[in-house]
């Protein structure tokens, strides 16, 4: 019974020490200067284009064309919060033609809000060539980007040997986004 009583008192004890040992006062205002800064990757357009895509009806053309909606870059949380984005594109050409790509940035109005183009090397014996190109909303682009709505992407063919329903290869363009953002606590 004694052991008893002084296993409780200790446990008690300690206990007690446990709840009115010394601690250093928190500051829970510390809070409202929370800042932080993720940077966010995102897949954003893929075209795979065989030859063919370059003929109507046996005759050749010179563009292929495709759309995607964005509705989000002018959403609330983008608008306050994205500083920064980067599209990062690679493309892959084993067509013995060299191509332009361009991609416009279209308004909920289809106004043209930002452009921008670069150039895929030609391929030689339809081995893949690969290259990449890069570029970085700040600024006005930035706010161009947060009004965008509709992204189109134009394949222009060049010079090169001429598109027939044997020509092989094919130009692939895969597009990352990476979306760096300062989210400031208001609390």
């Amino acid at each position: 019974m004694i052991k008893q009583l002084f296993t409780y008192t200790y446990i008690v004890i300690l206990i007690n020490s446990m709840c009115l040992s010394c601690s250093k006062p928190v500051d829970f205002d510390q809070v409202n200067d929370l800042e932080i800064t993720p940077v966010m990757e995102s897949s954003l357009v893929y075209l795979n284009q065989p030859a063919t895509s370059f003929l109507n009806d046996g005759n050749q053309i010179s563009t292929v064309q495709d759309y995607v909606q964005v509705q989000f870059f002018n959403s609330d949380f983008i608008v306050d919060n994205l500083v920064k984005a980067e599209f990062v594109f690679e493309t892959t050409n084993s067509i013995n033609s060299g191509f332009q790509v361009k991609v416009d940035f279209l308004d909920v109005n289809s106004q043209l809000q930002h452009s921008f183009s670069f150039l895929v090397e030609a391929s030689t014996n339809n081995l893949n060539t690969t290259s990449n190109f890069t570029e970085v909303f700040q600024d006005n682009t930035l706010l161009a980007l947060k009004n965008t709505s509709m992204l189109v992407f134009t394949l222009k063919m060049l010079s090169g040997t001429p598109v027939t329903q044997n020509t092989v290869g094919y130009v692939s363009l895969k597009s990352k986004g990476v979306f760096y953002f300062n989210i400031d606590a208001d609390l």
